[in-house]
């Protein structure tokens, strides 16, 4: 399998690196497919980014880790890809998983996906969802691979679909969370605990009071400022108004009480609001800040990305700080990032005023001060706010996507960190976020505004990548 992925890259490397929509600040696979960030975390002065990989096809396939590494945010080490669906125990798929850090090691944890031969539904029968492990002293060598959970070792009601493994500390006990699916369709969460992070036991099941999804995907259970919460993707929950929108959500809810007793749920909050955000991960690095980056695509999408044509499909978010600012999360791209701006000039626009900011690879720094307004940019990407609704829409540089909405009391600010093929739009620094992809001219750099506005515009670079040697 591992010359199967090298294959498939030297095959693809030159047609994809000439694609004029490979993003310049942002992680994308070599070639072909890339989804759900796995495994984050710092290690001795590292970050370790790995993701969901498939070298071999565009539209996805058989899947393992790949492995980005940096100390800095700017410059990255593309690593040797860290993990292959080669054994007995994930021989369908090396799926997504997390990482936990000790003074020694990190211990990995992934989901190893089985499809037995049959006539099964593969959702309550013929499918093995295994818990893996394995672990490394340093970040890039690995040791084998071990089963630690199987089939028989959740309880009884649970579907074949439980998956998405993130440990969690509390004191001296570990517990690890996974997404699942009941044999009734209803979306929950088991928890294990464990001394020693190899011995698991079953330990509770949590889920809301009413049937919120499906299935809840990407678990990821964490303190902020003293705050429980549980970030997860729950699969079948239907549009209600401007929410839910996407065929699948993203979002959190804040957690009363602890793992021993009652769990209150809060209402559900969705994370981003755009067409292409999904799966994300958190981890805490070692000067104390949470990060989150996450997918940005989503499975089953209705529209499309043109790159495939290319031999290539999605990317990994910016890596987002989280913060909490009155009882919700904030989110806004590391401080690293701003390391990346390279020229700074300012404009101030009067009504319906059109300006040529010259480039995609930008940040551009709205200030509007009116209760509607509607600004264009790009080639056919307009943002629009009235009656306390923003808008975002896309028309032909969508290629499908069409509108998505958030509800927000005011606008005081937008942040766009515009890349080659797509938009990160941060409201009032970060307390609505909106993600998509975008596909038009490099030509297509006008913005618009129907009312005065003020503009910063700073010019980025690109991250600087290599291989390592």
């Amino acid at each position: 399998m591992k010359q199967r992925f090298i294959e498939a890259e030297n095959k693809y490397r030159t047609k994809v690196s000439q694609d004029p929509w490979r993003l310049s600040y942002h992680l994308m696979p070599m070639v072909g497919w890339l989804n759900d960030p796995n495994g984050l975390c710092q290690f001795q002065g590292t970050y370790h980014i790995f993701y969901q990989y498939s070298p071999e096809d565009a539209n996805g396939g058989s899947k393992g880790w790949g492995h980005y590494s940096t100390k800095d945010f700017l410059h990255f080490i593309q690593e040797e890809n860290a993990l292959f669906p080669d054994s007995e125990i994930d021989k369908d798929g090396a799926y997504s998983g997390s990482a936990f850090v000790d003074q020694e090691h990190i211990h990995f944890f992934y989901t190893g996906n089985i499809k037995f031969e049959g006539d099964f539904d593969y959702i309550n029968k013929g499918r093995g969802h295994y818990l893996n492990y394995f672990s490394s002293c340093d970040g890039l060598h690995f040791s084998e691979k071990e089963c630690l959970l199987k089939n028989e070792n959740y309880p009884q009601n649970m579907s074949c679909h439980v998956r998405d493994p993130k440990v969690y500390q509390e004191d001296e006990q570990y517990y690890l969370v996974m997404g699942a699916r009941t044999q009734e369709s209803v979306g929950c969460l088991l928890i294990y605990k464990s001394q020693d992070l190899k011995n698991w036991h079953y330990h509770r099941t949590l889920t809301t009071k009413e049937k919120f999804g499906y299935m809840w995907e990407c678990p990821d259970l964490f303190k902020l400022e003293d705050q429980l919460i549980l970030i997860t993707c729950p699969q079948g929950v239907q549009q209600d108004g401007y929410q839910y929108e996407n065929i699948y959500q993203n979002g959190y809810f804040m957690i009363d009480g602890t793992l021993e007793d009652n769990c209150r749920f809060s209402n559900f909050v969705e994370l981003d609001y755009g067409f292409d955000f999904y799966a994300p991960q958190t981890f805490e690095d070692e000067s104390g800040r949470r990060i989150m980056i996450g997918w940005m695509g989503l499975p089953d999408i209705p529209y499309t990305n043109p790159t495939v044509d290319n031999s290539w499909q999605h990317a990994l978010t910016l890596p987002r700080e989280l913060t909490i600012k009155n009882g919700h999360i904030f989110q806004y791209p590391i401080q690293e990032t701003e390391q990346l701006r390279i020229k700074h000039y300012s404009k101030h626009l009067t009504p319906n005023e059109t300006y040529d900011y010259q480039t995609h690879i930008c940040q551009l720094h709205l200030v509007l001060q009116q209760q509607s307004f509607e600004v264009k940019l790009r080639k056919d990407v307009t943002l629009k706010y009235a009656q306390q609704l923003f808008t975002l829409s896309l028309k032909e540089s969508g290629y499908g996507r069409d509108e998505r909405h958030v509800e927000i009391g005011n606008v005081q600010s937008i942040d766009i960190y515009s890349d080659s093929s797509s938009l990160e739009i941060f409201i009032n620094d970060g307390e609505k976020v909106l993600t998509t992809r975008v596909y038009d001219s490099k030509e297509d750099t006008r913005i618009e505004a129907s009312c005065e506005m003020s503009l910063d515009i700073y010019v980025m670079k690109g991250y600087q990548i290599k291989k390592r040697k």
